[in-house]
């Protein structure tokens, strides 16, 4: 239980401090042609992939640990 916890905080911090260095070295402003919709959602060097697929990571983490937890509380309550 305590890993999945640590999982989602970790990968959490690494998505915030991932972005501030992006967003520190360039700034764009406008459409860009390059960039396709695909390489924005999904791509996490030039687009913002890594907010979405850390994001979704976060929260499968965050999922597992609450499923541990609940299971914690049946047990406590219902004493199997």
């Amino acid at each position: 239980m305590t890993m999945w916890l640590l999982a989602s905080m970790a990968l959490g911090a690494a998505m915030f401090f991932w972005h501030r260095k992006k967003s520190e070295k360039s700034e764009q402003v406008g459409a860009s042609e390059e960039f396709s919709n695909i390489t924005l959602y999904f791509d996490p060097i030039k687009g913002e992939g890594h907010l979405f697929l850390g994001g979704t990571l976060v929260i499968i983490c965050f999922s597992l640990f609450s499923f541990e937890l609940a299971k914690i509380i049946v047990e406590i309550i219902f004493g199997n």
